[in-house]
């Protein structure tokens, strides 16, 4: 279960990225950055409070996971129905005009996964002051995803591309989600918690990504 949330909140990180690849106004990243930034400073006090302990804790109760995944299954139907009129947008179909704002919508896992990421530097690093580490992880992580951002451009150029790369994470994340809700409600299945059905569960992964990569090249080809 702890493995699985884990990768939703990779995947949020990764959805992040792509979201502000699609936003051509330079000031959203300014004001993503910002708030981020005051984001996991005045949540440092919360995060030097956690446990990998008091996350598994967490991970185990079932109320405050099944709320969590509701949250994260809305977010996946919004982010495929958004992805979709984008694209659909960006090919001059019919679309009403007020989709393109969907683009500054970052979605909302991306809170939980910094505050993780914060509170696991604060688990992992030892022998600096809170503070100063709070105001570190303030502005290194912010940069680090817009730096990310850069990456993404200079690596899927092609907007429509990156908009179906975000379509095809929304439905990993919908897949992992589900598999979480079978676990949680104890639906007749295999075992969640063994390592081959993880293994599966990262061969799956593996395929998409290997599939994506092979269309990607494809369609390079073709444009020359």
């Amino acid at each position: 279960m702890q493995t699985l949330i884990i990768i939703l909140f990779i995947l949020a990180f990764l959805l992040t990225v792509l979201q502000l690849s699609l936003v051509k106004l330079k000031f959203s990243s300014i004001v993503f950055f910002v708030l981020v930034s005051f984001m996991l400073y005045f949540a440092y006090p919360y995060a030097i409070e956690q446990s990998y302990a008091g996350f598994k804790e967490i991970t185990q109760n079932q109320h405050i996971v099944s709320n969590f995944m509701v949250i994260q299954i809305i977010e996946c139907l919004l982010g495929l129905l958004f992805s979709i009129f984008l694209i659909r947008m960006f090919y001059n179909e019919r679309v009403r005009k007020f989709f393109k704002y969907f683009n500054y919508f970052p979605g909302f896992i991306i809170f939980p996964a910094l505050f993780y990421t914060e509170s696991a530097i604060f688990l992992n690093v030892s022998g600096m002051n809170f503070q100063v580490l709070a105001i570190i992880i303030a502005i290194v992580l912010p940069i680090a995803i817009i730096g990310m951002n850069v990456i993404i451009k200079m690596l899927i150029p092609e907007y429509d591309l990156r908009l179906e790369l975000k379509f095809i994470l929304h439905i990993l994340q919908l897949t992992t989600a589900i598999i979480i809700s079978i676990n949680l409600f104890k639906l007749p299945t295999a075992n969640l918690e063994s390592d081959f059905y993880i293994s599966q569960l990262l061969v799956f992964f593996g395929l998409v990504l290997l599939f994506g990569v092979i269309g990607f090249v494809r369609y390079n080809k073709r444009l020359r």
